[in-house]
């Protein structure tokens, strides 16, 4: 027994010096933010000082000092991550990840964008080296360089095995090409929409069209001039559909995640207590860990802004200085473009072009592999564009007698966007910001702007094809004619966009622009769900609009759409209930009188959710099959369109094709509404007071090594958190609706900002989990809860304020 005691005390003394040890190397890896660090190359001494929740406020005597010392600052607290998302854009991700993470090399190495950022290289950045943007990331790039060669390594390198190496003007291009990568619709909508009427026909297709429904909110314009350009129709080769599933598959799996919408808006001083605007934003991005927004606040004569900024970036993508400041949401334009190549049946590197072969531009990319053989990829391009096939050896065979090459906007001019942020964050007035913004080609970008001279502007940002009469860019165009080829581009001035607007409020929640004049401008919009919502809570006569009461619309949590829609439907249903189930009357009772809220403790969104499953299963599955219907749930169009099918009695949808008789639509809802209770029944208990929204919706932070297994899950992953808040709600914490009856969130606010203009030094924000992503930081997550309570904490630029506030002051120095 003494024996088993003592082995028991060494144990515990072992283990307790494990941990005391594993604890003081972990603390080694997190920076000190009261350091003096001597750094090469700097005029002039820097401080660093550090606010309650780490957010970094830079103060340096000149623009070069305070980019090199960003870059350095930005590198400590997120080194891994702008590693991360370097290699993901170019490709690389099989060198940490090995053959998992082939499919994603290959399609970004066929994308192209470190091919596309030494073009912007050498003909933005070379041809004005002394330009100031140019000087500011080439000091930005000397900082993250510096922390690279001088600082601690941090902990995520050494557990997969990787040296730190230095990044240059390029990783920021390619960087930039990865946030620009949001035509994964083009490729679904396309696909999915021409294998329904190719298989199914037009009946089944008229339910799910990709219009815009007339009813629905658009964003407000002003129209300058008269335009006659016409477009309608969609179709696209189901020869698309194997690019689609691998890009949805790549999509759910990216360790760095793309943006999918946003909300914003702008409060004229006409309708706020202050007498001036009020700017509140919420960009909506997959969720993941580190947060995608880092912030920091940085001073030099002449310049005081406090920004975000996205990994290895040197200007603040959102942000506001003393003047004024912007949001942006996702524009959803189509910026991309299929175009048939016809091949040359004697030479495959030959395609007809009008009347002669053209030989294909080609190269070779080597993609290394962890533990296993490199590989190599040739990627062709054609004057439209790369042939997508290439993305994958499988998909050439399909694509063998027909070529197809992506033509997107975002190849045909060198990128700006760099320059264009850079000059936002010195804008002092609209005019100021319109010509910045009017630099960005690609993606399509919804700027929302307010100053303290009391302007509210809107502007969507993108270069816009002009077409040939008659050419419908929803449809694979011929690429051997030339009589599908744009003929130019649309000047900034006739873009959808407006000045002060008369009603005092101005808005986008990615949803369809009204018309300029020369017909709506096609893409993949959202549902209006979120804009009608937005129109319900700020077109009012209200003219005493708060912060504070921003703050409750950016958290609100009700659909409107959905009680709407359940009336209409639900006494369709009703006879075909079980009267002797309690929980069925329950049930059916509660969603009639649903107001569409998404709270924590709701059980009406846990039933309409379940319900909606079972719906989609017995409804699309039998005629689509598994994986097609998955992707068709999840296209816009179809999800813009739901409501209208699901009111329509004659909807060829409703017949089970697998069974001789016609089933109704009475009889799918019922028997779909039977099956949601029956499974609630099972998985939460017989009492529905236990079905509540909390219990199935919860928010779980991912970091990139939670792939590794549970183990590094639970030591790099923040949450599960419940959170409120649902599908297309303002506060749009979205998921995927599938047999588990969880709805684990997969994207939704990447922050909540809000802005008042009488006082631009006093705003607030909150991230979702936390500044730092070093893992011992105590603001790895210190801002989770508050994220997910739908909290904030102050975005602090007074010196005096955030000295009060500061837990550490660093010192740069020459």
């Amino acid at each position: 027994m003494k024996l088993v005691k003592r082995l028991v005390l060494v144990l515990l003394v072992f283990l307790a010096v494990t941990t005391l040890v594993g604890w003081l190397w972990l603390r080694g890896k997190t920076p000190d933010l009261n350091a003096t660090v001597q750094l090469p190359g700097q005029q002039d001494s820097v401080e660093v000082l550090y606010d309650t929740y780490g957010v970094p406020h830079i103060y340096a005597q000149n623009e070069a000092d305070l980019f090199y010392a960003f870059g350095y600052v930005h590198a400590q607290d997120r080194l891994f991550q702008m590693e991360i998302v370097r290699r993901l854009a170019d490709g690389r991700l099989a060198e940490i990840f090995g053959t998992p993470a082939l499919e994603s090399d290959r399609f970004f190495r066929t994308l192209s964008f470190r091919h596309y950022a030494r073009r912007t290289i050498d003909s933005v950045y070379r041809t004005q080296p002394n330009a100031p943007f140019v000087r500011a990331a080439e000091a930005y790039i000397r900082g993250v360089n510096a922390f690279v060669e001088r600082g601690e390594t941090p902990l995520e390198f050494t557990l997969v095995g990787i040296e730190k190496t230095p990044f240059t003007l390029e990783d920021i291009e390619i960087i930039q090409g990865y946030m620009g990568f949001s035509f994964a619709e083009a490729f679904r909508s396309e696909a999915v929409f021409t294998t329904i009427l190719e298989k199914l026909g037009p009946a089944y297709l008229a339910d799910m069209n990709g219009d815009w429904p007339a009813d629905e909110p658009k964003i407000p314009v002003q129209a300058p001039v008269s335009l006659s350009e016409k477009r309608a129709g969609m179709r696209a080769a189901a020869a698309l559909l194997p690019v689609a599933e691998l890009l949805t598959k790549l999509q759910n799996g990216l360790p760095y995640p793309p943006f999918h919408g946003s909300n914003g808006w702008v409060i004229s001083g006409r309708k706020t207590r202050s007498g001036k605007p009020i700017l509140s934003n919420d960009t909506h991005i997959g969720f993941a860990q580190p947060s995608v927004w880092y912030e920091a606040h940085l001073v030099c004569p002449g310049f005081n802004f406090y920004g975000n900024f996205l990994a290895g970036t040197p200007f603040g993508a959102l942000g506001h200085n003393q003047s004024g400041g912007w949001g942006l949401t996702m524009f959803e334009n189509d910026d991309v473009d299929f175009y048939r190549e016809k091949p040359n049946p004697a030479n495959p590197n030959q395609v007809w072009f009008k009347d002669h072969w053209e030989t294909l531009r080609t190269r070779e990319e080597i993609i290394p592999v962890k533990d296993s053989a490199e590989v190599r990829l040739t990627v062709r391009e054609s004057r439209h564009g790369i042939l997508i096939q290439d993305v994958d050896g499988a998909l050439k065979a399909g694509f063998s007698q027909q070529p197809i090459a992506l033509w997107w906007t975002y190849y045909k001019f060198p990128s700006r966007s760099i320059e264009a942020f850079y000059e936002l964050a010195h804008a002092k007035n609209a005019t100021q910001a319109g010509a910045a913004v009017a630099k960005i080609h690609a993606p399509g970008l919804n700027f929302m702007w307010g100053d303290t001279s009391g302007t509210i502007a809107w502007w969507a940002a993108a270069k816009l094809p002009r077409r040939p009469a008659g050419v419908r860019p929803y449809l694979i165009l011929d690429g051997s004619t030339g009589a599908s080829d744009p003929t130019g581009w649309l000047p900034f001035s006739e873009n959808p966009q407006i000045l002060n607007p008369e009603r005092g409020v101005l808005y986008s929640a990615n949803n369809q622009p009204a018309d300029m004049g020369g017909g709506l401008v096609p893409g993949y919009y959202v549902p209006g769900d979120r804009a009608r919502r937005i129109e319900q809570l700020l077109f009012t006569d209200k003219k005493d609009w708060t912060p504070q009461e921003v703050r409750r619309v950016i958290n609100d949590v009700t659909n409107p759409m959905y009680p709407a829609l359940l009336k209409d439907i639900l006494p369709v249903l009703k006879p075909g209930l079980d009267a002797s189930n309690p929980n069925q009357s329950k049930s059916f009772d509660g969603l009639m009188n649903w107001d569409g809220s998404h709270e924590l403790t709701d059980v009406e969104p846990t039933i309409f959710y379940r319900f909606i499953y079972h719906l989609y299963q017995l409804s699309i599955r039998d005629e689509l099959g598994g994986t097609l219907s998955d992707t068709f749930l999840n296209v816009p169009s179809f999800k813009r369109n739901m409501a209208r099918w699901l009111r329509n009695d004659a909807s060829p949808w409703w017949d089970n094709v697998a069974t001789p008789q016609k089933e109704t639509r009475a009889r799918i809802l019922a028997q779909a509404f039977r099956r949601a209770v029956a499974d609630l029944e099972k998985q939460l208990g017989p009492d529905i007071a236990g079905w509540q929204w909390q219990n199935v919706h919860t928010l779980t932070h991912k970091h990139p090594l939670s792939v590794a297994g549970p183990l590094m899950a639970n030591y790099f992953n923040v949450g599960p958190l419940p959170v409120p808040g649902g599908r297309e709600t303002l506060n749009n914490l979205d998921f995927s609706v599938d047999s588990t009856g969880y709805y684990s969130v997969q994207y939704g606010p990447a922050l909540r900002r809000i802005v008042d203009f009488a006082d631009p030094a006093h705003g607030t924000s909150v991230l979702p989990t936390g500044q730092s992503g070093n893992r011992a930081s105590p603001h790895y997550a210190d801002q989770a809860e508050l994220f997910a309570k739908g909290e904030a904490r102050p975005e602090l630029m007074n010196r005096a304020d955030i000295e009060r506030v500061a837990t550490g002051r660093m010192m740069l120095k020459p």
